[in-house]
């Protein structure tokens, strides 16, 4: 069965305020389903919204990855985002984690550390993850910490973004950043002194570190395929060894 989102978390997906969402509903550019007193709404319909087109049959059984070798492909993420000095993480193509996230700094580990924040940043992955193709080099997540994703393929199909994120372009403007912090705080109930105190320790990207980025990712998300078309073939050969042991008995006969 899809997965229903609540009208907050549609809300967050799409950037837009409650009545917004009542109007969509009303004048049928938003469909949803109706729980008891509460609006419910299909991946699917987020999907179309967001102009990303519906995964096929192969492509969602591909999207429940079952042993996906994710502390190997961790191990690789934490090597290159120790490297430049960013976070990382790799998700399917829903968003969905695959890995635990590596760190750059407490700042997200805090957002993380409550339900609504790690809520607000697995929507921020969703969001990333399905954002469109022609996106721009860099995304901003709800915390507006910076991002940048590359695709994961395993047999010329894709199954998952490996995203590099947690900092910033640009030094943000010192009263504005405090406010926004103040508010991440209140609405995900962590305490503000905390979290101020981690905000002054989002790194901010040089240039060269942000060419980095835009030169490594890509290059990291290629490593982490050869590392899933070995084990495929690996995999593939101890099968075709277990298929041979159990034929020779037989032919011994």
């Amino acid at each position: 069965m899809s997965e229903l989102l609540t009208t907050k978390q549609l809300q967050d997906l799409l950037k837009i305020d409650r009545i917004t969402v009542y109007r969509m509903l009303n004048d049928g550019r938003l469909r949803g389903v109706k729980i008891g007193n509460h609006w419910r709404f299909p991946q699917s319909e987020i999907d179309r919204l967001m102009g990303v087109e519906s995964l096929d049959s192969d492509q969602e059984a591909v999207e429940s990855i079952t042993d996906f070798p994710s502390a190997c492909v961790k191990e690789v993420q934490d090597i290159f985002a120790g490297i430049i000095g960013i976070g990382a993480i790799t998700v399917t193509l829903r968003g969905a984690p695959l890995t635990d996230p590596t760190f750059s700094n407490p700042f997200c580990q805090l957002m993380l550390s409550t339900e609504k924040g790690r809520q607000a940043c697995q929507n921020s992955w969703r969001k990333i993850a399905l954002k469109a193709t022609g996106e721009p080099d860099f995304q901003i997540c709800h915390a507006g910490l910076c991002y940048k994703r590359s695709p994961i393929k395993a047999e010329n199909t894709q199954i998952a973004w490996l995203i590099g994120g947690q900092y910033y372009l640009n030094s943000p403007d010192h009263e504005k950043e405090k406010e926004r912090v103040r508010k991440l705080a209140i609405d995900y109930q962590i305490p503000i002194d905390q979290l101020q105190e981690a905000a002054e320790k989002i790194p901010v990207l040089k240039r060269h570190q942000q060419e980095q980025v835009q030169e490594w990712t890509p290059k990291v998300a290629g490593t982490v395929q050869s590392i899933l078309c070995e084990r495929s073939d690996l995999m593939s050969r101890l099968q075709r060894i277990a298929e041979l042991s159990s034929i020779s008995p037989s032919l011994s006969k």
